[in-house]
């Protein structure tokens, strides 16, 4: 993302804090649900493993 020139720096900051959140929410998803790791990458296989958890 740094690499945008077209950016400015707040979006940039903003675009951070974004990926910051979805990082909080797979290490809740690990630490409570038991998944160590996750097996798809498709929001379908994320799902499933999650119902299957």
């Amino acid at each position: 993302m740094t690499d945008l020139m077209q950016v400015t720096a707040e979006q940039i900051a903003l675009m951070y804090k974004a990926r910051w959140q979805v990082e909080v929410f797979f290490r809740w998803i690990k630490q409570h649900l038991n998944i160590p790791t996750l097996f798809g990458t498709t929001e379908n296989a994320v799902y499933g493993q999650l119902f299957g958890a």
